[in-house]
């Protein structure tokens, strides 16, 4: 075959062309998703790490020996079971840190009464919801709230960058707002007289109206959100493995189960379309 000039010089040019593009290639490389594997990661180490709560009864709290127990925590431990590996449980400091910890990669998996919401879906991907709850109020006797609109005069505790931080405002945009990092400190102040009432997920009002004789939770939960799990996102295996594992907890009766145990009640159905 002969070879002309004409095409050298095209090959040439060709080639100048190749070498000059290839490092704006490698830069779009790197900034594209970089995909995950934690499913595997998981199995192979032979542990999976898990961000929970230990101060938010009864989904994650310390118990009289300090260890960490509550809903959230057995459902880690049944997640564990099932990948037949261990368990190390991480206390997350508060309700931010739970994205935090998995952007770091100190956690592989959030179960931490966690609210999916447009926003946060922005930085990590929600499982399919395991549990729906509710907003709701816990609040001193005396303050006598009968409904949402009486918080209006009300000293109200919300835990910062929570769901119900939100929508006290809507509710109530004249409530005078106590922001606390923890649920905890907010129910203190309410325990306290600092503040008169707690916005909170409505299973937690139940739960700690029940435990003190001075507080009453109003019974009309508004916002009903699903809690799911969180994992960072491009981790398909792992996300389409965790939605089974729900799957498989709902369908098993293990969910109803561990929900009247802690509750005492029936849990509201979770729906397909939330």
């Amino acid at each position: 075959m002969r070879i002309t000039g004409r095409s050298v010089g095209v090959g040439f040019l060709v080639g100048l062309l190749a070498l000059l593009l290839l490092p704006l290639a490698a830069k779009a490389g790197e900034a594209g998703p970089q995909m995950q594997d934690t499913l595997n990661a998981v199995v192979k180490k032979g542990e999976l790490i898990v961000g929970t709560f230990d101060f938010f009864p009864p989904w994650g709290f310390r118990d009289a020996q300090n260890n960490i127990v509550g809903m959230d925590v057995e459902i880690a431990n049944e997640l564990a079971k099932e990948l037949k590996v261990k368990l190390t449980l991480v206390p997350v400091p508060t309700t931010q840190d739970r994205i935090n910890f998995l952007l770091s990669g100190k956690i592989d998996v959030a179960i931490s009464n966690f609210t999916a919401t447009l926003e946060r879906s922005k930085a990590i991907t929600f499982s399919n919801p395991y549990v729906i709850d509710g907003i709701g109020v816990v609040f001193r006797k005396e303050a006598n709230i009968k409904d949402w609109k009486d918080l209006g005069t009300k000293r109200v505790a919300v835990t910062t960058g929570s769901t119900g931080e939100i929508l006290i405002k809507e509710q109530a945009p004249k409530a005078t707002l106590l922001r606390f990092d923890q649920a905890s400190t907010a129910l203190l102040a309410v325990q306290q007289n600092k503040a008169d009432a707690q916005i909170e997920d409505y299973t937690y009002t139940v739960y700690h109206a029940g435990r003190d004789k001075n507080l009453a939770y109003l019974n009309k939960p508004l916002a009903f959100q699903p809690y799911c799990f969180g994992v960072r996102k491009f981790d398909p295996e792992w996300l389409n493995y965790v939605n089974f594992f729900i799957y498989r907890l709902q369908q098993s009766g293990k969910m109803k189960e561990l929900y009247k145990k802690w509750f005492g009640a029936e849990p509201f159905r979770v729906s397909p379309t939330w």
